[in-house]
Order: C-alpha cells, then structure tokens, then sequence
C-alpha cells in the first residue's frame, strides 16, 4: 500500500470528517484494485460499508421502509478518463404481453414478476424473491425487450449499462467502474440490466483473454454476491457458452429466447398491422410464412419497411403478394449485388416458401428460365455438401 495513501486515511479519521475518511478509503481501494488486488480492494471497501444486508436482515426491514434512492437526484457513475456515463435510468413502458415469448417462458417470468412484487412478504419469512437472471439466445429475439418489460411490470425503472463507457484500455478501471454500478444501484429499488453480458463475464480459463479479463471476473463475482435484494439483475448475452462458469452459478435462473415460431411470429405481425395498416387488407399468413427464420427485430424492421412504403405513397386496399415479397427483398439483400451468391439464396428461400417463380421474375426482372438453372443448381450443391 501507498504510505501518503495511508496516512491521508488516519489524518481524515482524526479530523472526524466522514466524507473525508470515505474519499481517502476509496483512493486507498481504487489503487490495490489498479495494483492487480481484486480481492483486498473488495475487502477494504466491504469492510467499511455500514449498508450491507443479508435475507435476514432486510427482512427486519422491509423493502418500503428500505432507504432507497430512486427519488434522490445522483450523478451517474462516469468512466474516471473518458468521462463516459456508465449508466442510463429508463423508465420503460412496455408490458410483457408485448414480448412474442413462448408461453412456458412468459409463465417463468411471470412468476418471478410476483415474486417481485411480494418481496416484503417472503422476505419477512428469510426467502430471497428471485431477483438474478440470464437471458440467453440470438440477436434480437427480445432479450432487452424483456428486460424492459419485467422492469414496466415491476413498476421499477432500469439502469442500463454503457458498454462503451464501462470498458476501459487502461488497467484495472474496468473493474473500478463495475464496482462503480454496483455502488450506485445498491440502495435503489431497480433493475439493473447488463447487455453484452460476455464482454465482461468471459471464462478465466480462456488462453487468449490477459490477466486483466481474470481480474475483471473477479471484480463481477463479488459485486454479485454483495449485491441486495433491493436491486433485479439482469444480464443478456448472445454467446452464452463464452461465460465463465463462476457466473452460472450466481443467477437464479438461466432462459433462452429462441427465434420466435409461427404462432409468435403470427402475433407479432397481426398486432403491427392492425395498429399501423388498419385500412389496407394484407395477407398476414403470407408474411408469417415468408419471415420463418428471422428474428423477432428483423419481423419489425421489415414490416416497418412495408408500412412506410404504402403510407407514404398514400395507397390504400390491398397490399399485394408482389409488394410483401418485394420488401422482404429489399431488406434480406440490402448490400447483395444481383449477382452475388447472398442474392440468389434469398429468391431461392423465398422460392422454397411459395413465391413462384413468375412472381420472382416480376420482382428480379431476371428470366425464370435463368432462375429456375440458378435455384437448381444451388440445390444441388447444397445437398451435395449437406
């Protein structure tokens, strides 16, 4: 340890200044935890705090009567060399209803959700209510969504945090700054969301990541262990198989959002039609079909490509076969030349779920007798290598 660090911690201790004590505490912290000491930063910052709470103590003293500082203004927590925040308060709207889920996962969530809103009472009975959970699966199958959604049904506001301000190039202030989250939030009645979870969370026995990401994992194990009911974790991560398995442990529950199915796909679509295109008559079983694959962000930027071409050119009636598989086009091949290999697999997907081939020429203007070799022959080829 600094010597001047240390004896500027007894002479603000003599002075009987806490404030001071507590700013020459944390320097002496955030320099082992800059050294490479994890363990005793942790040590030295844990043994001071006086908010520490295990189940049976916040069950003397319930989450109402809890001093949280959701109404207190706070500066948020910044990066000490980017000046970065590292965290932004949302105070989401959206309702779980909203979430294509599969109903066996919506049946989880909801149970968490209640757990949740009777904390006090199990609580009072020193059962922890479930308040650490992965979310799991591809880009964009809803894990932010729902994140949001458990937070709107909580009717708690999220502290969603900044990667790009959380990561830092210089030693050991990454840790510093997940420590800095965890300080925030620790006497806030919120949910805490972690996206990107892998970025900070990855395996320790990985031989390509350096000391620094080991350090880092530490950092995130004890944070989690100290952290109270008070505070709804959530992390989401599209590389589950990266983390650490230190990690697993600390959660609740572990759920994987999978892309969603026919039926999922089929509320997603009706729901934006009847709300965005109420005059115009489409054939939403075609769209259900043709997005079979895409993710639940996908469906909704496709659609929102759809709507705004009929809005904006003011037409009204039907929608055609022509028009939906077009955009569907427009999208799926956005940076694809019309000679690419990327190209000539989506008209043969497309082909696959039932837009026939006169239709593709009408849209391509390429020959069907040219789309027909084309299909073929990449058929072919796939069942060759398959």
């Amino acid at each position: 340890m600094k010597s001047s660090l240390v004896i500027k911690l007894i002479e603000s201790h003599c002075e009987g200044s806490e404030d001071a004590f507590k700013n020459a505490l944390n320097d002496l912290a955030d320099d082992e935890e800059n050294k490479g000491n994890g363990a005793l930063s942790f040590a030295i910052r844990n043994a001071y705090s006086s908010e520490k709470k295990t189940v049976a103590k916040m069950a003397a003293s319930p989450l109402s009567e809890m001093t949280f500082s959701v109404q207190r203004a706070m500066t948020a927590p910044r990066d000490r060399d980017s000046t970065l925040e590292l965290i932004e308060i949302l105070n989401p709207k959206v309702r779980l209803s909203d979430v294509a889920l599969p109903e066996k996962t919506k049946d989880i969530l909801h149970q968490i959700i209640e757990e949740q809103k009777k904390a006090e009472s199990l609580l009072s009975k020193k059962i922890m209510p479930t308040n650490r959970i992965l979310l799991c699966g591809p880009p964009g199958c809803g894990k932010t969504l729902t994140a949001n959604a458990i937070a709107s049904e909580i009717g708690i506001p999220v502290a969603y945090v900044k990667l790009d301000g959380l990561i830092s190039s210089y030693l050991g202030q990454t840790g510093t700054n997940i420590r800095k989250i965890f300080d925030y939030v620790k006497n806030k009645r919120i949910v805490l969301f972690l996206d990107e979870f892998d970025a900070i969370a990855k395996k320790r026995d990985d031989a390509n990541e350096l000391g620094e990401m080991k350090r880092v994992v530490m950092t995130l194990l004890q944070n989690m262990d100290a952290m109270p009911a008070n505070v709804f974790l959530i992390a989401a991560t599209n590389h589950h198989h990266l983390l650490d398995s230190a990690l697993w442990r600390r959660f609740d529950i572990s759920l994987f959002l999978e892309l969603p199915n026919t039926i999922q796909r089929g509320g997603i679509i009706r729901r934006f039609l009847s709300e965005t295109l109420p005059d115009h008559k489409v054939d939403a079983e075609a769209i259900v079909k043709l997005t079979e694959g895409m993710s639940g962000a996908q469906i909704c930027n496709y659609l929102q490509m759809l709507a705004k071409h009929h809005i904006m050119r003011q037409t009204e009636g039907n929608i055609s076969e022509k028009d939906i598989a077009d955009m569907l086009m427009k999208q799926t091949t956005l940076f694809a030349g019309e000679n690419s290999k990327t190209y000539m697999q989506t008209l043969a997907a497309l082909n696959e779920k039932g837009v026939s081939l006169r239709l593709l020429e009408d849209i391509t203007g390429i020959p069907r007798s040219t789309l027909s070799y084309n299909i073929r022959k990449m058929r072919e080829e796939h069942e060759r290598t398959a």
